[in-house]
């Protein structure tokens, strides 16, 4: 007697990877001629500045095979870049602005993983980063992005992944369930009339994908 058939969760390569370009926001002046910013407007200029680094960001993904050992060593590495902006944003204070900072920090459960796959942490340079709004923002907003990035690599290597990365995603599920990116968005909306903030926020935010970017081409480097 056959056994019925199992039906396994589709999760698309091509999702995974793709970035829209929102439309320029272009806020409205009233009679009096201030500004009307529309709400969300800090999200969509974060989005408009990092663009370029996000796609260079996925491009190296695209060259793992991220359900693989190989590939997921190289993911876990590359975000070993958490266990340096975190505390740094923990120095300059980002606990004003998201009281929940410390449920959203996944340096730990990053460790966790690298230890399960049979590695230990590398070295990390925690940065000194500006105190302001802005700053903190930009910062954060680069963090809490990349968890969504993380949810659907969990679908991912739940469906088709090797043994190894299927023991050790502690770091791709880590918020699951919690409203962290709406949370978030909530906090950033602060700045939305700010244009000075935003302008920080921007630069910050391109700063710390370089970051992610630097983690992944030494890990590059330093392989064998």
């Amino acid at each position: 007697m056959s056994r019925p058939a199992v039906s396994r969760p589709v999760v698309s390569r091509r999702a995974l990877y793709r970035f829209t370009v929102p439309r320029p926001v272009v806020p409205s002046v009233d009679e009096a001629g201030h500004a009307n910013t529309p709400d969300g407007h800090a999200h969509a200029r974060l989005r408009q500045a990092t663009h370029a680094r996000h796609a260079a960001l996925d491009a190296l993904l695209r060259e793992s095979e991220l359900t693989r050992h190989a590939g997921y060593v190289r993911y876990l590495r590359m975000n070993e870049a958490c266990a340096a902006i975190e505390p740094a944003l923990t120095q300059a204070g980002i606990h004003r602005l998201l009281p929940d900072w410390d449920q959203r920090q996944r340096r730990f459960a990053l460790a966790r993983d690298l230890k399960s796959m049979g590695l230990s942490p590398g070295p990390v340079a925690v940065p000194e980063l500006a105190p302001d709004t802005g700053t903190l923002f930009g910062w954060s907003y680069v963090l809490e992005g990349s968890r969504l990035g993380a949810a659907m690599i969990a679908r991912m290597i739940e469906a088709e992944g090797d043994p190894g990365p299927r023991a050790a995603m502690e770091f791709l599920r880590h918020g699951a369930g919690m409203p962290l990116w709406a949370g978030f968005r909530s906090a950033l909306s602060r700045i939305d009339r700010d244009p000075d903030a935003i302008g920080n926020a921007c630069a910050a935010a391109l700063a710390a994908f370089a970051c992610f970017l630097a983690h992944a081409r030494e890990n590059d480097a330093a392989a064998p």
